[in-house]
């Protein structure tokens, strides 16, 4: 997924950045973006993500058990968190984690299938 690649490469850019200038105020990649990177990031990329989003959400809407175009969704949603500060972070971050189960469950659910065939 080009969106997901490009918003993705584009926050650890943004992260390398920020922590070349703050050597003792690093941020690690799990960590919320400071304010004004986070401003940046979103500016840049908001519209990529979104439009990333959206087109995994028709993907699914005609496919829903297509774990591939869900796990996309979760890896964007993430990329959505960092945009946002709390607690909309964390409301994206539990919808990324929540559609990660998904996936699981689906591709546990093909598993079965494909072991009784």
């Amino acid at each position: 997924m080009i969106d997901w690649t490009l918003s993705y490469r584009g926050n650890a850019e943004a992260r390398q950045a920020y922590n070349i200038q703050n050597p003792k105020k690093q941020v690690k990649e799990a960590d919320p973006l400071a304010d004004k990177v986070r401003e940046q990031f979103a500016q840049q990329y908001g519209n990529l993500v979104d439009e990333g989003l959206m087109m995994l959400q028709k993907a699914t809407e005609l496919r829903p058990d297509y774990a591939d175009a869900i796990a996309y969704q979760s890896l964007l949603l993430r990329q959505k968190a960092d945009m946002s500060d709390n607690p909309t972070r964390a409301s994206l971050e539990k919808q990324a984690d929540d559609l990660l189960d998904k996936v699981k469950e689906i591709k546990q659910k093909i598993a079965e299938k494909e072991s009784k065939s």
